[in-house]
């Protein structure tokens, strides 16, 4: 049996949750606030000590800001929404289709998100694409969509145990690496003939801290600026593949799957109680937002002073830290549920509609500003365009970020003028229904889809 044309559609505008969009616009407005560094700027140059960037404060705030206080928590609450928004999904396709049409349309959907996460990765050539990932992840969700409560909140902990005790194995491996390499550094400063295993340990550990040395790093950083800035396209996509891949592979199985599923359940948590779409009273989230930014503000900056009182060398920072393992998802747990919080108040106040607004319209087309930032981003930054690549220093980035995040408010705003929705969201709908759908507004009943 086949759904009917009537029933197997998306839903109407009015059906949509304001909130939900506009959450959806902030942390697409936020992802790029994380990703542009490594869009604009060589991987290697991640290091401040790296063209001396340290000694700037503007470069220091940043750090701070970005890589300390907010890294995490954007793609956090992005994550979330992805989670709160398979429930949604889900429970629409079931209120209008019989049997196993729901999960039928649901899984379609997640496997035109992959191939897009694919093109996104090997042809807009964003190596940190996350659509891939998501779509894995979130074929894995159709059983949680009802789970009780305490289910979801002891898989959550489960998670955020698995990824603290992957840390803690991962220091400890790093503090081993040291110790059998500088007892081997002994051994040969006494001329004493080295084993086998003690020759890789010493080669294994003086690899790694001259992989490490500022001005090696730079070398990296200038060499990845000369292929990434002018470079064609053949070249280019040479260069990043190697990191799509591995971040689809290794890093997605060995850590990023973790770090995607916890947050979708918690998304799922939020929704089914009513929190991520603002059904609480203003007190309950006053006190997540303290309670969220006190706990997520606190360890980022505290990762901050560690890092800076270490003068970013890791085994400086590996003394310093007195835990066997990071903290690093309850830190991004407390910031993602301390900006949860504040939109959610924003947004019940009322008199912040004005601001909210071209968030919500970002939101609408959260796809398509995704996979824009991509495109924007190849055609500024590589020699496929403007080959900007490396040119900025990182408190040069917000001009940029702010630049590119006011012409998508403006391009959202006027294109959901004339159209139901974004241009890669009524493809993603058309491929998951199998059908050509409406694209422009039907006079003032728009055909919008519920959001991804």
């Amino acid at each position: 049996m086949q759904p009917n044309s009537v029933s197997a559609q998306p839903v109407a505008a009015n059906q949509r949750i304001e909130l939900l969009d506009i959450l959806r616009g902030v942390a697409i407005c936020g992802i790029l606030i994380m990703n542009i560094p490594f869009m604009a700027r060589p991987l290697s140059a991640a290091d401040l000590r790296v063209y001396n960037e340290i000694s700037n404060w503007g470069n220091r705030f940043h750090f701070l800001l970005v890589d300390n206080l907010l890294e995490g928590s954007m793609r956090g609450l992005f994550s979330m929404l992805f989670g709160a928004s398979a429930v949604l999904i889900l429970q629409r396709f079931q209120q209008r289709l019989p049997g196993l049409h729901p999960a039928d349309l649901y899984v379609r959907r997640l496997i035109w998100l992959l191939i897009f996460g694919l093109i996104n990765g090997f042809v807009l050539l964003w190596a940190g694409d996350i659509l891939y990932h998501y779509a894995i992840v979130g074929l894995l969700l159709i059983p949680f969509r009802q789970a009780r409560p305490r289910v979801l909140i002891g898989l959550i902990l489960f998670f955020v145990a698995v990824t603290c005790l992957q840390s803690g194995l991962q220091r400890q491996h790093l503090l081993d690496m040291r110790k059998k390499g500088q007892a081997a550094m002994t051994l040969e400063a006494q001329n004493k003939k080295l084993t086998e295993k003690q020759q890789t340990d010493l080669d294994t550990w003086r690899g790694f801290v001259e992989d490490r040395k500022p001005e090696n790093l730079q070398k990296k950083a200038d060499k990845e600026k000369a292929t990434i800035a002018k470079g064609n396209y053949a070249v280019i996509w040479k260069e990043y593949t190697q990191w799509t891949v591995k971040l689809e592979t290794t890093e997605f199985h060995g850590n990023m799957f973790f770090d995607i599923i916890l947050f979708f359940l918690l998304g799922i948590l939020l929704f089914n109680s009513g929190v991520i779409t603002g059904q609480r009273t203003t007190g309950f989230y006053v006190a997540m937002a303290l309670v969220g930014y006190g706990i997520g503000i606190s360890l980022g900056y505290w990762h901050y002073r560690l890092i800076m009182q270490s003068q970013l060398d890791l085994f400086g920072y590996l003394d310093r830290y007195p835990l066997p393992f990071e903290l690093y998802q309850l830190h991004r747990l407390g910031t993602t549920l301390g900006h949860l919080a504040v939109l959610v108040l924003l947004h019940k106040a009322g008199v912040f509609r004005w601001l909210l607004f071209p968030f919500q319209r970002m939101g609408q087309m959260a796809f398509t500003n995704y996979l824009l930032q991509s495109l924007v981003a190849l055609l500024l930054f590589t020699g496929v365009g403007l080959g900007w690549f490396g040119r900025y220093q990182r408190q040069d980035l917000w001009l940029l970020w702010a630049s590119i995040i006011g012409a998508q408010m403006l391009f959202s705003m006027a294109w959901l003028q004339l159209f139901a929705m974004g241009p890669f969201e009524w493809a993603w709908r058309c491929l998951t229904y199998w059908r050509w759908l409406p694209l422009r507004k039907k006079t003032n009943d728009d055909t919008a889809a519920t959001a991804a």
